[in-house]
C-alpha cells in the first residue's frame, strides 16, 4: 500500500490501494487519477463520502477536458441496509453496474476510485473490506478497468490498513482472465506487498472443470510464499493439470519450493514476445 503522493501512475488492470493523512494529500491523489483517466473511450468514476461537495467540484475542475459523462463522481456512504456478505455483494453489484453502464455508453475502459471512508459511515467493519477488496480483485480481471481505493490513516487503524493493503495487487502485478478454458494471465512482481492478493486472483479458476493456463511468461518475480501458493493451487485440483507458462527465474522459484512434488502441476517455457 502506497502513502501520500507517491503512487506513480495507475494502469489497466490494476487493483491499487493508497493511504493518506491530510486532505490535500487525498485531494492531489484523486486529481491525478482524473486527468490520468479522462481519455478519448474511457468512463472516470469517483465515489466520495457524503459530504465531499467540495473535493467532487474540485475533481471537476481538474479535467476541463471531460465530455458530458465521462467523469462521474458520486457521493456515497448511505443506502446500504444488508449487513456482512450481503452487503459486500451489494458493493460488488454496484461496481459491475458502473462497468456495464459505461460499456453500454459506447466507454471501452473504466477507471473506478473510492475514498473508503463512506464505508465507516455505512457501518463496514474491517473484516467487511477485506472482504469486499479480495472478491473485488474478479472485477479487474478482465483488464478493461483501473482502480484506485484511497484509506485515511486517520480513520482506519494500522492494523485494518495492513489487513486490507494486503489484498491488493497491484501497483506491482497486473492480471487478467480470459482466453480458451480457464486462462489466468500475470504480469509484473508477486512480492511481500502484494501475494496476499494471490489467493483471491487463483480463485477465480479455481473451480474450472478444465485445465487451467497460468501464463506467467510476463512475470519478472515471484517470492516464495507466492510460489507456494502456485503450488497449492496445483495441488488443489488433481483431477486437472496445471500449466505455468513462465520464465527461466520463475520456474527455479517454484522449483526450489516442490514443484516436482505435484503431479498435476506443468511448467512450461514462456512464449516470447508474447
Amino acid at each position: 500500500m502506497s502513502e501520500g503522493r507517491t503512487v506513480p501512475s495507475w494502469r489497466l488492470g490494476e487493483h491499487v490501494s493508497a493511504t493518506y493523512g491530510a486532505a490535500d494529500e487525498c485531494r492531489d491523489l484523486l486529481a491525478g487519477f482524473v486527468r490520468s483517466g479522462v481519455r478519448p473511450g474511457r468512463r472516470v468514476v469517483v465515489f466520495l463520502d457524503a459530504d465531499d461537495t467540495d473535493l467532487a467540484r474540485h475533481l471537476a475542475a481538474a479535467a476541463p477536458q471531460a465530455t458530458a459523462g465521462q467523469l462521474i463522481v458520486v457521493l456515497y456512504g448511505t443506502g446500504f441496509t444488508a449487513s456482512g456478505a450481503e452487503r459486500v455483494q451489494q458493493m460488488l453489484d454496484g461496481l459491475v453496474t458502473v462497468r456495464d453502464e459505461a460499456f453500454a455508453d459506447g466507454y471501452e475502459t473504466v477507471y473506478v476510485a473510492g475514498k473508503m471512508t463512506w464505508t465507516l459511515r455505512a457501518g463496514f467493519d474491517t473484516a467487511d473490506l477485506v472482504a469486499y477488496e479480495s472478491a473485488v480483485n474478479a472485477f479487474f480481471g478482465d483488464g478493461r478497468i483501473a482502480g484506485l481505493c484511497l484509506y485515511d490513516r486517520r480513520s482506519f487503524d494500522r492494523e485494518a490498513i495492513g489487513a486490507i493493503a494486503a489484498t491488493h495487487a497491484g501497483p506491482l502485478l497486473r492480471f487478467t482472465v480470459g482466453g480458451w478454458g480457464a486462462h489466468l494471465r500475470l504480469s509484473g512482481e508477486l512480492d511481500a506487498s502484494n501475494t496476499g492478493a494471490l489467493p483471491s486472483i487463483l480463485g477465480m479458476v479455481t473451480e474450472a472443470d478444465s485445465t487451467v493456463l497460468l501464463d506467467a511468461s510476463d512475470l519478472e518475480f515471484l517470492d516464495a510464499a507466492a510460489a507456494r501458493a502456485i503450488i497449492g493451487f496445483a495441488a488443489s485440483r488433481p483431477n486437472w493439470h496445471t500449466v505455468v507458462r513462465c520464465t527461466r527465474g520463475v520456474r527455479q522459484a517454484l522449483d526450489l519450493v516442490g514443484a516436482a512434488e505435484v503431479p498435476t502441476l506443468v511448467l512450461r517455457d514462456q512464449v516470447m514476445g508474447g
